[in-house]
């Protein structure tokens, strides 16, 4: 049998994917809010859950804090209960419904099967395996940046913010929700002109491997189901 193992950094993309991202209601808010904006709120969420996932466990109570606090703001000083608008509230319940979950889940199995879980998908499903905070994120940056600056690519508004390739490379790995939306656009086409590269150069790829939300489900008995003991 082989276990996974237990990586808190990957588990709280796991947490911010599937209770801010995937699971809520966000997407059916998404018009509300540009690509741009969307990918600052992503980065805004994984920053806010990764302070409370810890080796030996999670502490909900904070996570639930961290992503549901009216005040959140992206990087850029805006209110996502201002973008948001009328959204705000069905978001919010619905991450508190998701939070509810992983909370049961970790109630049942414990946290270090739980964060095993998380781990698996904060690493390895197809989108959030390549966020900001994944190693992956800031190593295909790095190749990004560096090849449009051994062809003369990079804009202009880069060269004169940056003092050379490897600064703005330093600035985009680390906080690319900080540059400005024209910069954080070029970036987020390099980085996909760079995944195309390696896939027609057949290099490793990221494996795709999420949990659905049903086999999650399944990880509880129903409410209504009497255990063993009180059926008998």
């Amino acid at each position: 049998m082989i276990s996974p193992d237990l990586v808190p950094s990957a588990a709280a993309r796991g947490i911010a994917e599937w209770c801010w991202r995937r699971e809520s209601d966000v997407e059916d808010w998404h018009f509300k809010i540009d690509d741009i904006a969307m990918a600052r709120a992503n980065i805004a969420a994984t920053r806010a859950v990764l302070p409370h996932v810890h080796s030996e466990a999670i502490d909900w109570h904070a996570v639930r804090l961290a992503l549901t606090a009216p005040a959140r703001r992206l990087a850029d000083g805006q209110a996502l209960r201002d973008i948001f608008e009328e959204g705000w509230g069905p978001i919010l319940a619905s991450i508190h419904r998701e939070i509810d979950l992983w909370q049961r889940v970790d109630e049942d199995l414990g946290p270090e099967a739980t964060m095993r879980l998380l781990s698996i998908h904060g690493s390895h499903t197809e989108s959030v395996g390549e966020w900001w905070g994944s190693g992956w994120f800031e190593t295909v940056t790095r190749r990004a940046i560096a090849r449009a600056a051994d062809t003369s690519a990079l804009p202009i508004s880069v060269i004169e913010v940056f003092t050379d390739p490897e600064h703005f490379a330093d600035a985009a790995a680390g906080h690319p929700d900080l540059l400005d939306d024209d910069t954080f656009a070029w970036l987020t086409r390099a980085i996909f002109q760079e995944r195309l590269l390696r896939y027609e150069a057949h290099l490793p790829r990221t494996t795709a491997l999420a949990l659905p939300d049903w086999a999650t489900q399944g990880l509880l008995a129903p409410d209504d189901e009497p255990s063993p003991t009180e059926a008998s």
